[in-house]
C-alpha cells in the first residue's frame, strides 16, 4: 500500500463511492474471519495487520519521540485515525504511566453496533495503536484491553507495557 493512500480521506480511491464503507461490512469481515480462523486465532491475526499499519502511520506523520510527549505524538495519530480523518475511533485520552501508556479510546470500529457493558476485544484498533508507539518509542510493547465497567459510549481502554 503506498503512502499516499494510506490515510485517505477523500474521493482519491474509489470516485463513485468514495473512500468510506459501512463499518458493518467491516464487522461482517471479523465476524467471518474469527467463524472460520476461531476468535483468539483471528485475533492474532487482525492484531498483526493492525500493528503494521500503525507502524505505517507513524512513518507517513513523521511522529518520532524528539517531543518527549507521548501524549503529544498520539493526538497527531488521533487526527489521522479520528473525525477528520478515516474515523476509526477518538484517541480520548492518553496517559504515560510508570512501566505502561494507557490509551482510551471512543468509538473504536470493533464496537460497533455492539450494546452497553459488551465484552468486544478490538484486535485491530489495539494493533495499530500499538505499532505506532513502538514505532515511535522505537520499543516492543505488548498491548492490552482494560475491562471497562460500563462501556459508556462504546469506549475501551488499552494498556502498552514495554517488553
Amino acid at each position: 500500500m503506498s503512502n499516499n493512500r494510506m490515510m485517505s480521506t477523500s474521493t482519491t480511491l474509489r470516485p463513485t463511492l468514495g473512500d468510506f464503507v459501512n463499518v458493518m461490512d467491516y464487522k461482517a469481515l471479523l465476524d467471518g474471519i474469527e467463524e472460520n480462523m476461531g476468535a483468539k486465532a483471528a485475533a492474532v491475526i487482525i492484531l498483526a495487520a493492525g500493528r503494521t499499519y500503525g507502524k505505517k502511520i507513524a512513518t507517513v506523520l513523521g511522529a518520532t519521540l524528539e517531543t518527549k510527549d507521548l501524549p503529544s505524538v498520539l493526538q497527531r495519530l488521533n487526527k489521522s485515525l479520528g473525525m477528520e480523518g478515516t474515523r476509526m475511533c477518538v484517541i480520548e485520552e492518553v496517559s504515560q504511566q510508570e512501566g505502561f501508556i494507557r490509551v482510551k479510546v471512543v468509538e473504536p470500529l470493533e464496537m460497533s453496533g455492539e450494546t452497553p457493558g459488551s465484552n468486544r476485544l478490538c484486535p485491530f484498533t489495539m494493533g495499530v495503536l500499538g505499532g505506532f508507539i513502538d514505532q515511535v518509542m522505537q520499543k516492543r510493547h505488548q498491548g492490552r484491553q482494560v475491562p471497562v465497567a460500563e462501556q459508556i459510549n462504546l469506549q475501551t481502554e488499552f494498556e502498552f507495557t514495554p517488553l
